[in-house]
């Protein structure tokens, strides 16, 4: 029992005691167990799966700050790790654009129209609605039980107070699959594969090797001609033609939904990668059916996360 009261919560040892509750953590000042009984106690909770949250509650700072108008993305991104493995994953796009909506094919993708603006404006005030019928959705995975889309329009008419909309229908949400490539009539050759990359070129790829790789994959013709970076520095960047960028971890939705086949990211040497940046992407891609590994091809390391060191550092080898 750990009492969570206001009194009991003025420093931070009692605070992560409260957050630690439920995974093993014995709580002395509130046991009143013996000593040898409670030794015992401690040993068995121990044994009871290590549950880690994760949570960005904003992923993809840049796109949020870039603005809605402009095509910026981002997300609240949230997972669940039991025993150093993705459970639970939630990734909330207010911005996204729905599948095959206008927006989908905009360069900046995303990027609004003046029809959708002037839409916007008129329906402001007042509105009975906060999301648009053609952005906004929520992806859900559960381990073992599938990968989901559902419109954030959706989920507000659910929880309206005179919704008659049932929140488990499945007409509400969509399974997603990642895009086939066993050579079925519905599968996309490596060689037509699109590329879902990051807008800040110099943190994803700061050396030019996914350009490179992109030359492999779609032969010569894979990158546009080079043109001015906008930067003071005058100089010339390539970019790849069959291709998207946007920000934050709505990348692994527009995988998981077949929108793009392909994502790549190699920051720096020295670069943190945090769980809250990995673990809710991960378990929608793998969820559809995606495969996501470091770049030698090895699985990404959980096992480490959380314990009583709280570690939220993944290994330095996820590049």
């Amino acid at each position: 029992y750990v009492n969570v009261s206001g009194d009991d919560l003025d420093s931070k040892e009692r605070l992560l005691s409260a957050i630690d509750y439920g995974q093993g953590v014995e709580d002395d000042e509130h046991s009143t167990t013996s000593t040898t009984t409670r030794q015992s106690t401690t040993t068995t909770n121990m044994s009871k799966k290590r549950r880690v949250w994760c949570l960005d509650p904003i992923d993809g700072t840049k796109g949020f700050l870039r603005g809605r108008v402009e095509g910026g993305q981002y997300c609240i991104a949230l997972a669940l790790i039991e025993d150093g493995e993705p459970v639970l994953s939630v990734l909330g796009c207010p911005n996204l654009p729905l599948p095959s909506t206008p927006a989908t094919y905009t360069t900046p993708y995303g990027l609004w129209s003046d029809e959708e603006i002037r839409e916007s404006v008129e329906q402001q005030y007042p509105s009975s609605s906060t999301f648009s019928a053609t952005r906004g959705c929520m992806f859900v995975a559960v381990r073992g039980c599938g990968c989901y889309e559902i419109p954030l329009h959706v989920i507000e008419k659910m929880l309206a107070p005179t919704s008659t909309i049932n929140g488990y229908d499945d007409e509400s949400w969509t399974q997603l699959h990642v895009t086939p490539n066993d050579g079925t009539s519905s599968s996309k050759p490596i060689s037509q594969a699109k590329f879902c990359l990051g807008v800040e070129r110099g943190f994803s790829d700061p050396n030019g090797t996914i350009l490179k790789i992109a030359k492999l994959i779609h032969g010569p013709d894979a990158l546009t001609p080079a043109t001015d970076d906008g930067d003071d520095n005058n100089s010339e960047v390539q970019d790849i033609r069959n291709s998207l960028r946007m920000d934050g971890q709505g990348k692994y939705g527009l995988l998981s939904r077949g929108d793009a086949e392909v994502f790549l990211r190699l920051p720096k040497k020295g670069y943190i990668d945090w769980v809250w940046d990995v673990a809710p992407g991960y378990l929608i891609l793998k969820e559809a059916g995606g495969t996501m590994t470091d770049v030698r091809g090895r699985p990404i390391d959980f096992s480490e996360i959380g314990g009583e060191g709280r570690v939220a550092k993944l290994p330095d080898y996820v590049e």
